[in-house]
Formats: structure tokens, sequence, C-alpha cells
């Protein structure tokens, strides 16, 4: 009896398992959403780097005008991004995330011609900004902002 025993021990789960198995994994839903914050907020991070200036103006107009401005840039050069700010009392357009003064200089040789009084300025930049996603990352950040509209 007691050599029986460790014998059909041992081949009783090799006769509950067919060709095709499955594991079930269970996860409350609220452990993706919480791991998704945490990545998004380490997106957060930033660092110091350069944008070319392409307008600055004050007076009564200088916000619509700004948005004006930023809205042609975008027409003209979807690739790169745009920023309207407001430091008392210009409203300005920023466009483009570059880490080094350099970089910076190499674009604006290309926006010359449209911008002549463009100029590199030092910003703040966010580490998202300059991180390249991928589609299925991108894909997943749409559906985690609508996620949150709720």
């Amino acid at each position: 009896m007691r050599r029986i025993l460790p014998f059909f021990l041992f081949f009783l789960p090799l006769l509950g398992l067919s060709s095709e198995s499955s594991v079930v994994f269970l996860q409350d839903p609220r452990v993706d959403l919480l791991l998704h914050k945490n990545i998004e907020s380490n997106r957060m991070v930033t660092v110091e780097g350069f944008r070319i200036n392409i307008f600055f103006q004050s007076g009564n107009l200088s916000r619509s005008n700004a948005l004006a401005a930023q809205e042609a840039f975008e027409e003209q050069f979807p690739e790169i991004r745009s920023y309207v700010s407001f430091e008392e009392p210009y409203f300005r357009v920023n466009v483009g995330n570059f880490r080094t003064r350099l970089e910076a200089a190499a674009a604006l040789e290309n926006l010359r011609r449209l911008y002549p009084q463009a100029f590199p300025v030092r910003d703040v930049l966010n580490i998202k900004d300059l991180l390249q996603l991928h589609p299925e990352e991108e894909e997943y950040e749409e559906e985690y902002e609508k996620e949150e509209d709720y």
C-alpha cells in the first residue's frame, strides 16, 4: 500500500491535464489603474533644456495673436510641439524640446526663413515631451485619459 500511494500521487495530476490548458489571472482593475498612475507621475520629471521663441508680444490682443501664431506654426510644422506661455507682460510662443543649445541652434536654422526674429531660450522641459512613445503606449494613454474623465 505504501508503494502504491506515492505512485498514485505522482500520476494523479497527469491524469487531469489535457493538451490545452490555460491560466486565468484575476486582478482588481484598480491595481492596473494605480500602476499606470505611477507610470504617469514618473513621466512628470523635468529637466533643463532649450526651446525656440518664435513670438512674444504684450498688449490688448497679445493673447489672441499668440494663439494665432501657435496655430500657424502647428500647420507648418505639425511634428514640432509648440507652447504658449504668459510671463508678465508678454505672451510667448516657444517651440521644440531640445536638451542642448546646439540642438536648438540646428533647428533654428530651419525656422529662420519663416521666423527671422526667432531665438533660443532656456526652458524647463518635461521628460514625457522628450521621450518618443511607442504606438501601443499612445493607445493606452488615450484610453487612460478617457477613464479619468469619468
